[in-house]
């Protein structure tokens, strides 16, 4: 499974066919995802952490308030997806081709290179914390270690 498998999917809930069966593909249920924790914390997540990635999804409610109405009738709708970095507790490197890159991404100097000029930066005590991008209609975002090694990347649908 790999990341431009997964964004086209940005909008769907637990009820897409294609959604569910991509991720049983890659040994993990949508069905595992938690009404309880939806209801109560608004988001739950699938962890995938043999390929590095994390998908998160967001309470139908929510989703609708913060984004957009959702592309089905579900309860939980696909909001980002984190592909983990080198470095990342738990979490094998993901492998899998990097959307709007043409190489791997270990490092800040490389998201630079690779997405140009982000559109903001969060720094921290002269430690940049995380760049982001705006890359068709999506948020991209890379989060780093206080070394600048990539801790995970993001991809996910912008807020209203």
């Amino acid at each position: 499974m790999t990341l431009n498998e997964l964004l086209p999917f940005f909008g769907y809930s637990e009820l897409n066919s294609n959604l569910a069966q991509l991720l049983k593909s890659a040994g993990a249920d949508i069905q595992s995802l938690s009404t309880r924790t939806l209801r109560a914390e608004g988001s739950d997540a699938i962890e995938l952490k043999s390929l590095g990635l994390e998908l998160a999804f967001w309470e139908r409610e929510i989703y609708e308030q913060k984004i957009t109405s959702p592309k089905d009738a579900g309860k939980a709708i696909l909001v980002a997806v984190f592909a983990y970095g080198p470095v990342s507790k738990g979490f094998k490197p993901y492998l899998g081709p990097i959307p709007f890159s043409d190489g791997p991404i270990t490092k800040r100097e490389d998201a630079l290179r690779e997405f140009g000029t982000p559109q903001e930066t969060e720094v921290d005590k002269d430690i940049v914390e995380w760049d982001q991008w705006a890359k068709d209609g999506l948020q991209v975002r890379a989060t780093y270690h206080d070394d600048a090694s990539l801790w995970n990347l993001s991809f996910s649908t912008p807020f209203k």
